[in-house]
């Protein structure tokens, strides 16, 4: 299903959204149960904060309907466009446990099961035609053990192919780079027929040779956005706090405790990414290498050294503290920790965005209060960044100062802050190469590459929108290389069509060039490398499998 676009948001760090339609379909052993679920409130459409993300075209995105993982599982991101071989045979069992899961149990913190099985304690499922698997609690397949991991990077996203090959990429991309631990892809509000596809697919071609922790977490719509009882629109970034809660109370390895109500495993740390993020070196809990570890001055004081309780870390985005201005008394409680806040301390700890770093038990206290926040904060600001704001409002009202950091990410070419310091300490005739040739050791790198906005010199382009959805198949070419010397050859632009005039060259100063070709060169190989790794996998013997690397994105329509 095709992504229907609409205005985008850029930040200090770019993410991306996405929202999802589809209905809840719980199926039993002797009953078929469907039942219709949303996520909060009153929704008015997506406005402009000029500094914050204005240059992406966000994704509808539809999700599954039963709720479902595979070992080891994300959400949607956008582009501004004027301007995103083991067998799994073996991993494939007889039957099909699916834990009952709706949006009250979110809402109510609900975890009990309904009917569950006296002997084991779980609720038997199955899923009407097709494959089955063996699901355990929590709607996943039975995977690798969390025991001894320290490290979860989860992404939202929904079941449309925008997202599908978004997710492929990303989960790739934490191969490429040796990731520790495992990444999960959380898809909301996917059709039966859609979830049980995504599940087929992910296991043939991503858990099976990539890797069996790799997973993903198939969860209830949530993007619905109701008024007096009746649904009046459709919030994508819903999904991305009610997603992270359900993963978190359902998803494989992770759960609560019912006697205590913390997390079963506290101490992991939680990586929460957009989707169209890109990894370029791995993460870890330290950050104390001030080489790698950009952080602006007036964020040094008294500054965290490495993520641990207490201690979340976050990506700088523009968002500065005008959370501070909303009606706190009805969004966070008229005795919430966030109304004491200081318009200083606020500025300097709360304006955060993906990447997200947090202990387990703190992401999960911040996800409680985000789900609550979320839909009060949309309520009162119906735009873009509401989803956003919220999360800074949780954190604040739990007591969770973020150290923030400008280089986890590069996304906006002409952003200061960000990541770019350390692209642009590189030589120009060196950056292709960095770029191509991920060595943590030579250069330093941003964590993640934020694939917001449009990259291009000359008439070499990226833009996600332009990208064909089934670039992931073995009849798809791959991307024309970037030439080595771009950064030498070009100081200009030329847009695609439908750029008017047509042809029209736009100057690129040199900071800029040097820039844009590090995003150019580090996604086109990311997707190359991605793609050939599909084709290996998933293409021998057949019949017109394209190895050409020939698809000019400056000439493909926008999508």
């Amino acid at each position: 299903m095709m992504a229907t676009k609409k205005p985008g948001r850029q930040a200090i760090g770019s993410g991306i959204r996405g929202g999802h339609k589809g209905k809840l379909a719980v199926i039993s052993v002797r009953s078929v149960i469907f039942a219709t679920v949303a996520a909060a409130v009153f929704m008015i459409g997506a406005a402009h904060f000029a500094f914050v993300r204005q240059n992406q075209n966000a994704a509808t995105e539809e999700g599954l309907s039963f709720v479902a993982t595979t070992n080891a599982a994300f959400r949607s991101p956008t582009e501004d466009d004027q301007s995103s071989p083991r067998s799994h045979d073996a991993n494939i069992n007889t039957s099909f446990r699916i834990q009952k899961n709706n949006l009250d149990s979110i809402h109510n913190a609900d975890r009990k099961l309904e009917n569950p099985d006296p002997a084991t304690g779980r609720t038997e499922r199955t899923v009407v035609g097709g494959a089955k698997h063996k699901i355990v609690e929590g709607g996943h397949i039975h995977q690798t053990s969390h025991e001894g991991e320290k490290y979860h990077i989860v992404f939202s996203t929904d079941c449309s192919a925008y997202q599908h090959w978004q997710s492929y990429v990303l989960f790739y991309s934490a191969l490429k780079v040796g990731q520790e631990g495992f990444v999960t892809r959380i898809a909301s509000g996917c059709s039966d027929k859609d979830g049980k596809a995504e599940l087929e697919w992910h296991n043939k071609h991503i858990r099976g040779p990539m890797s069996d922790k790799f997973g993903l977490h198939l969860t209830p719509h949530f993007s619905s956005v109701k008024k007096d009882g009746e649904v009046v629109g459709d919030y994508e970034f819903f999904n991305k706090p009610f997603g992270l809660r359900h993963w978190m109370e359902h998803g494989e390895g992770m759960g609560i405790n019912t006697n205590t109500g913390a997390m079963k495993n506290e101490d992991m740390i939680i990586v929460l990414l957009d989707p169209d993020q890109i990894l370029l070196r791995p993460f870890t809990d330290d950050f104390s290498n001030d080489d790698e570890v950009l952080i602006h001055n007036s964020r040094k004081e008294n500054r965290k050294f490495k993520v641990e309780h207490g201690a979340p870390f976050a990506q700088l985005y523009g968002l500065g503290a005008r959370w501070q201005k909303f009606n706190l008394d009805v969004i966070a409680g008229k005795d919430s920790p966030a109304k004491e806040v200081s318009s200083q301390y606020a500025n300097r700890h709360y304006p955060a965005g993906p990447p997200y770093l947090a202990t387990a038990r703190d992401m999960y206290q911040i996800a409680m209060k985000w789900t609550e926040t979320v839909p009060k904060v949309h309520a009162e600001y119906p735009h873009l960044l509401a989803e956003m704001y919220a999360y800074c409002i949780a954190a604040a009202d739990k007591k969770l100062p973020h150290q923030i950091v400008d280089s986890l990410m590069v996304s906006a070419t002409g952003m200061n802050g960000e990541g770019w310091s350390l692209v642009d300490r590189v030589p120009a005739e060196e950056v292709c190469e960095y770029a191509s040739n991920l060595d943590h050791k030579v250069h330093a790198l941003p964590n993640v590459m934020h694939l917001c906005q449009r990259y291009m010199l000359g008439k070499h382009f990226f833009g996600k929108r332009r990208l064909p959805k089934d670039f992931f198949t073995c009849e798809s070419p791959m991307l024309i290389e970037v030439p080595g010397d771009i950064a030498l050859k070009y100081d200009y632009r030329i847009p695609p069509p439908p750029h008017k005039p047509p042809g029209e060259k736009k100057p690129v100063s040199k900071k800029i060039v040097k820039r844009e070709t590090f995003m150019l060169c580090a996604v086109t190989t990311a997707l190359n490398e991605a793609s050939e790794f599909f084709k290996r996998h998933a293409c021998e013997g057949v019949k017109g499998t394209d190895y050409s690397k020939s698809m000019d994105l400056w000439n493909v329509p926008l999508s």
